[in-house]
Parts: structure tokens; C-alpha cells; sequence
């Protein structure tokens, strides 16, 4: 498990998080059209390093959670204690 991500991956794995808090499991395809770019790269960096779990539903992969590491990570960056991601 790598604990280090990159900027690009910290920001898509900010939008992760915004989708499963709000009870939505968002494919790569739906994280690039919001983003704005393909982030297709940064989740599947995400999912190499153990940060999110992606699986497939319906024929598309679906990003359906974080691991614990990545939700301790959020936790920390929401209340203020800024460490190396």
C-alpha cells in the first residue's frame, strides 16, 4: 500500500468523497465529465495504491468506496490536521 498520492489524485479523490457522502458510487466517466479532464488515470492510481475500491457494476467500473487508510486521511483534512498524503 503506497500512502503517498499525488496532487491530481488528492483532488479526485476530494470529488470521491463528495459523491459516496451524498449516497452516489461515480464511475471514472462521471469524475472526468465533472472534473472537466480525463481522471480515469488518477483513479486507477487511487485504486493501485489501495486508496479507493473500485469493482465493477453493470459492465463499468464503479468506484463504490475508500479504503480505511483514505476515509483516516479525509478525517484528517476535514478537522485541520494537514499531513502528507
Amino acid at each position: 500500500m503506497d500512502f503517498r498520492i499525488t496532487a491530481a489524485e488528492e483532488q479526485v479523490l476530494l470529488m470521491i468523497v463528495g459523491h459516496l457522502d451524498a449516497g452516489n458510487a461515480p464511475t471514472p466517466e462521471e469524475l472526468s465529465q465533472e472534473a472537466g479532464r480525463d481522471v480515469r488515470a488518477e483513479v486507477d492510481g487511487l485504486r493501485t495504491k489501495g486508496w479507493a475500491l473500485v469493482r465493477d457494476i453493470e459492465g463499468r467500473a464503479t468506484v463504490i468506496a475508500l479504503s480505511p487508510m483514505a476515509v483516516k486521511a479525509i478525517r484528517n483534512l476535514r478537522f485541520g490536521q494537514h499531513g502528507q498524503m
